[in-house]
């Protein structure tokens, strides 16, 4: 008896190529200069919230800690890219920094550069991770955003939940 080939559930093909690249770039773009923007942009606005609450209060905890948290007066600073010569880790950070958007021009403008370094003592990192967590953490909701916009989340649902989507034959608003 030879193998049956499983049955693909009865689900729309997410968007591909071309119609992928253009119904996400603007919700990805929003998203990465507003937090929050994008899911606002695709109706999901509790997440839309939620995104733009954390990357506000991780925004403020890192100025705080950059600007007043050493106890001997010198400057925390937040990572970015060194060309000459090329250093991988801090150029590595400064992308994941990056994440917040436009917001890293003011962080890496007051509290970047030659003079300052990210880790000069324990109470300046705090700084520092509290602004690239909020950056990876947007990277990362620009990543879900275009499996939302290109229909791709549906087929990150278990096997049983998308046989039920697909008997159904409705597809649900995405959450």
């Amino acid at each position: 008896m030879p193998d049956e080939a499983p049955k693909l559930p009865n689900l729309p093909l997410p968007l591909r190529k071309q119609k992928a690249f253009n119904a996400a770039w603007k919700p990805l773009l929003c998203n990465w200069v507003v937090p929050g923007a994008g899911y606002w942009m695709i109706g999901e606005k509790g997440r839309a919230k939620v995104l733009f609450g954390i990357t506000a209060i991780f925004c403020v905890m890192a100025w705080l800690q950059l600007s007043h948290g050493a106890g001997s007066g010198i400057p925390g600073g937040v990572y970015v890219p060194k060309t000459e010569p090329f250093e991988w880790m801090p150029t590595l950070g400064a992308g994941a920094t990056l994440g917040i958007g436009p917001i890293y021009g003011i962080f890496a403008w007051a509290f970047g550069g030659q003079g300052t370094e990210p880790v000069r003592n324990l109470t300046q990192e705090y700084g520092a991770s509290y602004v690239m967590i909020a950056g990876l953490l947007n990277w990362l909701c620009c990543f879900d955003i275009f499996d939302r916009v290109t229909g791709r989340w549906v087929w990150r649902l278990p096997k049983d939940e998308q046989d039920a989507l697909a008997a159904g034959n409705a597809m649900p608003k995405a959450e």
